[in-house]
């Protein structure tokens, strides 16, 4: 029987021994994102034959997903251990996995992720940025602003613009109340395990205050993982300019940025396609037959 255990933010070395062997680019399997999640998913974690197997339960012992194991060796035999460990416990599992005669293979577009360039996002050349240009300058020229560097200290001072942007989404969209208080715990999370999570965040000040913020962690050695981002929609042009300044700011080994999925949502997905992914990261489940 093969054990695993919790992913909490106290793990995180565990994590980094494999992130050489890591290409993938999908926001969930990001170390933050696991932890975040945990109270939703039940993020879970295991080392077998020098591969770090990690996992999350749609439904609780019942229903579980797999992400692709990370390591050296053969793939396929720890999958068919991973296999055989869910039938013992009686366990319905979604796996990565390409023995496509063994398993059913569906996509959900909802959950694609959106993949840009950092170089992109960090200088919006060109004609198809113009927009984003122009609700820049909007903001720069009305407003005397900085872009600061948040940490495990200042980043509550983003909770009075977090309390602002709920209360008008919620007056927006009562149906969704009970994914933004789940948003919001998430949210808390990150702050409050910040250091241990590595997590890097910015915001944007204007007379003392916090317009806009944004939160994001490694995927991989290439790629960066925006988790969260806020702005106060008073303010023209914040949401452009957080996006812009972020770019700007994380650590330079990042080539790539994700921006995780839109869920579905309408408004989310244009916003995303505003930016011109490179690639849309297509999220393919694998159901054992």
């Amino acid at each position: 029987m093969i054990e695993f255990k919790p992913i909490t933010a106290k793990v995180r070395e565990v994590f980094e021994k494999y992130y050489k062997y890591k290409t993938i680019q999908n926001a969930e399997s990001s170390f933050a994102n696991l932890c975040a999640y945990a109270f939703i998913y039940h993020g879970e974690y295991t080392e077998i034959d020098n591969n770090l197997v990690t996992r999350i339960h749609f439904i609780k012992d019942k229903e579980i997903c797999y992400h692709q194991p990370l390591g050296e060796g053969n793939k396929e035999e720890i999958i068919k251990k991973l296999i055989e460990d869910s039938k013992e416990k009686n366990q319905k599992i979604t796996i990565i996995c390409n023995r496509k005669e063994k398993c059913e293979i569906y996509e959900e577009r909802d959950f694609f992720d959106y993949l840009y360039l950092r170089e992109d996002l960090q200088h919006l050349k060109g004609r198809k940025y113009q927009p984003k240009r122009n609700h820049i300058n909007k903001f720069t020229s009305k407003y005397q602003w900085e872009f600061i560097q948040l940490n495990s200290q200042n980043c509550f001072d983003c909770l009075p613009l977090l309390d602002k942007w709920q209360e008008k989404a919620i007056e927006k969209f009562p149906e969704l109340l009970s994914d933004y208080e789940k948003e919001r715990k998430v949210i808390e999370y990150l702050f409050n395990n910040f250091d241990d999570l590595d997590l890097f965040a910015g915001a944007i000040t204007t007379e003392n205050q916090i317009v806009a913020f944004s939160i994001g962690s490694k995927i991989n050695d290439n790629t960066f993982d925006v988790h969260i981002e806020k702005a106060d929609r008073d303010y023209e042009g914040a949401f452009a300019l957080i996006n812009r300044e972020m770019a700007i700011h994380i650590p330079k080994n990042y080539q790539y940025i994700n921006r995780e999925e839109d869920l579905g949502i309408e408004g989310l997905r244009k916003a995303k396609l505003s930016y011109y992914p490179i690639k849309l990261i297509e999220k393919c489940f694998a159901v054992l037959k």
